[in-house]
């Protein structure tokens, strides 16, 4: 928790900056360029950003193991959810979106906690992508600030950058964390949950999980 507490105070330093930065392009995911975010399996929409619609595809760039990846620039990937996608459920049930700010409190509470939630529920077939999208002064998070936030937290799951804040159309930059429960089998949004709904977010997954697993 010290070492926790210390880098996230490194990293708000490093912020201080008043002037937006440009999104460096290697941050910025391009399908164009890259097979692994082309998805031509992915459902077709409409899409939509209340539960019960499909979820769009969206397309990353992060680390897809920061538990055992090196923390550089050339060690990010391209992430997309079209990623876990899994119609069979042979690998992914549950699918979590998480989006975080390095300015949000609630956020970093609940990545706490993530990783236990995680560690807990993946042999059930939940899959968890988190994405950091501003940095601690409202800025497009960058590389530095999404390594910082790893290492502090260490997250065992794909983590990513959304420096262009792909993931607003879910909701406000203000209102973070989202999170988005989405059925990995169909992509559609289950639930969402904005600002610090933890309890209520954990409660609808394990009834899910535990609904599937009672069907089978």
């Amino acid at each position: 928790m010290k070492r926790a507490f210390t880098l996230l105070a490194t990293l708000a330093l490093g912020a201080c900056g008043t002037n937006r930065p440009e999104i460096p392009p290697e941050l910025l995911a391009n399908p164009a360029a890259s097979g692994s975010c082309d998805s031509p399996d992915y459902p077709a929409g409409p899409y939509g950003d209340d539960p019960g619609s499909l979820a769009a595809d969206r397309c990353f760039r992060g680390f897809g193991t920061p538990a055992s990846s090196p923390h550089t620039a050339s060690a990010l990937e391209d992430i997309s959810l079209g990623n876990f996608y899994d119609p069979t459920g042979e690998k992914y049930e549950i699918l979590l979106v998480n989006s975080a700010a390095v300015w949000c409190s609630v956020c970093k509470s609940e990545h706490q906690t993530l990783p236990d939630h995680y560690a807990e529920r993946a042999p059930r077939g939940l899959a968890i992508v988190s994405a950091l999208f501003q940095n601690n002064k409202g800025a497009p998070a960058e590389l530095s600030d999404l390594v910082t936030w790893v290492e502090a937290f260490d997250v065992p799951f794909p983590m990513v950058l959304d420096p262009d804040y792909q993931l607003g159309d879910y909701a406000s930059a203000e209102t973070a964390p989202l999170n988005l429960v989405v059925d990995a089998r169909t992509m559609r949004i289950i639930d969402k949950f904005i600002g610090n709904q933890g309890e209520d977010l954990w409660r609808s997954i394990d009834a899910e999980l535990t609904r599937r697993e009672a069907s089978e």
